[in-house]
């Protein structure tokens, strides 16, 4: 999984507002920054939609909000991000207490 891809979770994650869905458009927009849009497109397309905690729906996409996705998205995020697990839980409001529960 591309650094890119993590940055579309992050975004996600990030921004949504109690999984309100995002426009792929201004997704793009948020992750850009000096990057082709063409080349965000395809990762999103090819990477980020095909990752089973992101849904896509006609209003745009987005990261359910149920505490199922949050933990499958909080797991994914501490695999590929250096992001540290107190950043991951208040950026993701539906985990569970005991998360990450390593054992």
């Amino acid at each position: 999984m591309s650094d890119v891809a993590a940055k579309f979770v992050w975004k996600l994650a990030r921004r949504h507002s109690w999984g309100s869905p995002i426009p792929a458009e201004q997704l793009i927009r948020l992750v850009a920054g000096t990057e082709d849009h063409n080349e965000l497109a395809r990762i999103l397309e090819e990477e980020v939609l095909e990752l089973p905690f992101i849904v896509q729906s006609v209003d745009g996409i987005y990261i359910p909000n149920g505490q199922d996705a949050h933990v499958e998205a909080g797991n994914w995020l501490r695999q590929q991000t250096g992001f540290d697990d107190l950043t991951i839980k208040a950026t993701l409001s539906r985990m569970p207490d005991d998360w990450p529960n390593d054992e």
